[in-house]
This record gives structure tokens, sequence and C-alpha cells, in this order.
């Protein structure tokens, strides 16, 4: 009886697992089109937490603006920033008011089935952690790093 029991267990660890894995594609896709959305439009709602610090927010608007060479322009009246490629045969970006370039996730790590760690790059490197909150993902926490 103890070894059915035990047996059981187990069986039930890995498939529960494997049900987790079937997902983490989604649960990836998920997080990185959240990351790109509140970089692009960090003001929109429902993207954080409840306990998110909007001193975070205020950390990553300075390190997105600084030294970029944006130049300020209207584009059939509307107002915005062109951003310019610093690398060699480089492009010129018109973001609208209020929009960023986007951060670029180059890895996620899962801590949990519903907390994830990811790493960015913008104009510097970025740490977030997401939570996962019913169905959606959403950013708990973000650090702006030191460029090495």
């Amino acid at each position: 009886m103890i070894v059915v029991m035990k047996f059981i267990a187990i069986a039930t660890v890995l498939f529960a697992g494997r049900v987790w894995a079937a997902d983490e594609g989604a649960d990836r896709a998920a997080i990185e089109n959240t990351i790109r959305v509140f970089s692009m439009m960090p003001g929109r709602p429902g993207l954080v937490t409840s306990d998110f610090d909007p001193e975070e927010l205020a950390r990553l608007e300075k390190a997105a603006s600084a030294g970029d060479g944006a130049i300020t322009v209207t584009v059939d009246g509307a107002p915005g920033t062109v951003v310019i490629s610093k690398e060699p045969m480089g492009e010129a970006v018109w973001l609208p008011a209020g929009m960023h370039a986007p951060l670029t996730v180059k890895k996620i790590r899962f801590v949990t089935e519903d907390v994830a760690m990811a790493d960015a790059v913008g104009k510097a490197p970025v740490l977030i952690v997401m939570k996962k909150v019913g169905m959606d993902w959403k950013i708990a926490s973000l650090r702006v790093l030191a460029e090495k």
C-alpha cells in the first residue's frame, strides 16, 4: 500500500511538471509581450502589480532618456521624438510623445510557476521581476543595472 501511494505521489509531481512545461512557451511569450508594451508605454495601466514602486519607473525613464540624442519633432501635428542610432548605417526612429524605444528581452528564468526574472536591455540593462496575476503576467519590480 505504501509503495502504491509513493508511486502515485511521484507520478503526480512528474505529470504536473509536464503540464506546466507545456504552458512555459506561452508564459514566455506573454512575459515578452508585457515587457515590450511596458517599455514603449510605461504609464499604461494593468501592466504592473498593485505593489509596484513608481520610483522604479522614474529610474527607468531617467536611464532611457540619458544621452539618447533624441530630437523633438512634430509629424503631421503629432509631437514626438526622433532617435538616431549610433551604429554604422544606423536608422532614425520616430516615437510619439510618451513612447520609448522598446526593451529587448535577453533571458527569462522561472523562479516558480508564477514568478519569473527577465534580463532585458534598452539604453541600459534592466532586471525585471514578473508575477503571474490570474492569467496575466505583470511587472512586480525592475532595476536598471549599471553598464559594464
